[in-house]
């Protein structure tokens, strides 16, 4: 049974995380299909994670949507976000992360930035990222890495949010927090994963035939 988020040491304040939903891709490597709206197991993949930050549980989590925005909203129905925001159209996912990063609140203490696209990914492998950010020194962000490769989600020290807010305002060049990291390497902690549901995530059909040879049932989603 999946256990909740542990509570903070004894005399220590709980924190509040929240997170960022990414799901304004457009899918191009797919040569057609919308991946987020792939069947896993049953449940389109961007319901899927929605599912699961619910399920650690991290609030409020913005949705940030595209193109496909009406796609999006109906595969979450009955799973209402706390928030939705959508994002300029741009190949560039850091520009949907500001997106996100401006919806939540002020009065968080960390954020989980998470894609739609990581299907092997479940509730207790969040809460396990969240635990090793929150034993990381104040102003650090949580990046897992399994057998040397970079993966995702990632979390941040809310108060790396103003700082890359100005940043993207002052340059859209800036890149978002993967340009903050970059500038400020101090603050990026490599945490090893212990699974490497954080390095799969579903970029083209070949992807999910991969997926597929791991015994999940996968049905490729609607053409855009």
């Amino acid at each position: 049974m999946d256990e909740p988020v542990p509570d903070a040491p004894a005399g220590e304040r709980a924190r509040r995380v929240g997170a960022i939903l990414l799901a304004a891709g457009r899918s191009t490597r797919m040569g057609g299909p919308d991946k987020l709206l792939a069947t896993i197991d049953g449940e389109p993949m961007v319901r899927r994670a929605l599912r699961v930050l619910q399920a650690v549980p991290l609030a409020p989590v913005a949705v940030v949507h595209g193109v496909a925005a009406d796609a999006v909203r109906a595969a979450l129905a009955g799973l209402a976000p706390s928030l939705w925001c959508s994002a300029d159209p741009s190949p560039e996912q850091q520009v949907s992360v500001v997106a996100g990063l401006r919806a939540l609140p002020s009065d968080l203490d960390a954020i989980l930035v998470m894609l739609s696209d990581q299907p092997l990914l479940d509730a207790a492998d969040l809460r396990w990222l969240v635990a090793r950010h929150r034993a990381l020194p104040a102003g650090s962000a949580a990046i897992p890495v399994f057998e040397g490769r970079r993966g995702n989600p990632v979390v941040i020290d809310a108060a790396m949010r103003a700082p890359i807010l100005a940043a993207h305002d002052a340059s859209r060049d800036a890149a978002g927090v993967r340009g903050y990291l970059a500038a400020h390497p101090e603050r990026a902690h490599r945490v090893e994963a212990p699974n490497d549901h954080f390095v799969v995530d579903i970029d083209s059909p070949a992807d999910l035939e991969r997926l597929a040879a791991r015994g999940v049932r996968v049905v490729a989603g609607p053409r855009n």
